[in-house]
């Protein structure tokens, strides 16, 4: 199962939510079920991938084993790449990450792998400063935007050579048995989405891949990764990965766009089980709009909120009760000195309208006799 977390500078709140729901019975994947846990943190600044474990709950022998199992699957899966995959000390703690919500909740065998011993390498991670240019993503001067989207810089290597360790180490312990040097992560998929999350959103991928409903959300404007407490809508990095997740892990199929959109239209067991977009598609040669067509996936959004707000305790010590500052609109009006040059021109402007007006003024006193004599009345009217 593959989980992406929202908010958690925020003390967990994704993580610790997803827990809290496990435990209630709301969420399809019950605690007891997960066999282990493999977090990727923040990798892709070196060769080197850390593997971080929890000193405390390696003390269980059960624990021990299991992690070591996954140590074993890390160092194999590592054969034919670029990583090394390198252990910390024993006694040294977990680094911050989503791990640590799952073992407050109990003994999980887990690794959290980072591309760092014990500070990170990027300063500004998770940070409104964690852009392309601090992660050193860089493109040859004069490419097209299309060239860009498909050209494989140096960190998209980095992260695919991470991204084939994970899925190997995944494959075997979720019991393949076949040869791991033929499981490859895809560059160019990982160059698509630095180019669509880091430089521009609009390009000729994101929209094959977005159903035709999420299609607005597409701007100029870099994409913003602020999680906010507003739970009105959901944020547009989110979409994006919904969608991405959705397109590498779903199956196209044959429904019509009325039974795509329409859930009393599909067969009933479908219905609860899998979630249904109707996905823009390529643009085609020769042809004035893409394809489109429906796909059929397991991917689901779950609200990441605090659990302090579910259980209205606004004073826990377990959950975060951060929040967020009132935004609130404000105006002001500016007044802008004239040039001195205008100010001479309005000033003489002014003095020409008054000395027409004053000789307009004189010529109609002085011919008033004339200009506003009334004919004389006939000498017999009578009334």
């Amino acid at each position: 199962m593959f989980v992406f977390f929202q908010g958690e500078t925020f003390d967990y709140i994704g993580s610790s939510r997803m827990v809290f729901d496990m435990k209630r019975g709301q969420f399809p994947i019950q605690l007891e079920n997960v066999d282990s846990f493999v977090e990727l943190n923040q990798v892709g600044g070196g060769t080197s991938l850390w593997v971080h474990t929890d000193p405390i709950s390696r003390q269980n022998s059960t624990i021990e084993q299991k992690v070591q199992s996954l140590l074993e699957s890390l160092s194999n899966a590592t054969l034919g790449t670029n990583i090394s995959a390198r252990e910390p000390g024993h006694s040294q703690p977990l680094p911050p990450s989503s791990f640590h919500s799952f073992l407050r909740a109990g003994a999980i065998p887990g690794v959290v792998l980072t591309d760092h011993d014990g500070a990170f390498t990027n300063r500004y991670y998770e940070s409104a400063y964690d852009v392309a240019e601090n992660i050193g993503l860089k493109y040859p001067e004069g490419l097209s935007p299309e060239e860009s989207l498909n050209y494989i810089t140096d960190t998209a290597r980095s992260l695919t050579d991470v991204g084939t360790v994970m899925a190997r180490v995944l494959y075997h312990e979720a019991g393949g048995t076949d040869d791991l040097e033929n499981i490859t992560a895809n560059p160019q998929m990982v160059s698509r989405m630095l180019y669509t999350f880091l430089v521009e959103q609009n390009n000729s991928w994101s929209r094959s891949i977005l159903s035709t409903d999420a299609q607005h959300i597409m701007g100029k404007m870099d994409m913003m990764f602020y999680v906010s407490a507003s739970l009105h809508k959901v944020n547009k990095p989110t979409v994006f990965v919904q969608h991405i997740l959705a397109n590498v892990t779903g199956t196209a199929t044959n429904l019509t766009e009325e039974e795509c959109r329409n859930a009393d239209k599909r067969p009933e067991q479908d219905r609860d089980l899998y979630e249904f977009l109707w996905i823009q598609g390529w643009e085609l040669e020769n042809a004035t709009e893409p394809k489109a067509y429906c796909l059929r996936s397991s991917v689901w959004l779950s609200k990441a909120v605090s659990p302090a707000f579910e259980l209205k305790d606004w004073a826990s010590t377990e959950y975060s009760t951060w929040t967020e500052s009132r935004w609130k609109g404000f105006s002001a009006r500016i007044f802008l000195v004239a040039s001195r040059k205008l100010e001479i021109i309005t000033l003489l402007t002014g003095l020409g309208v008054l000395l027409v007006s004053l000789v307009l003024i004189y010529f109609v006193n002085a011919k008033a006799n004339v200009l506003f004599t009334s004919p004389r009345e006939h000498s017999t009217a009578t009334y």
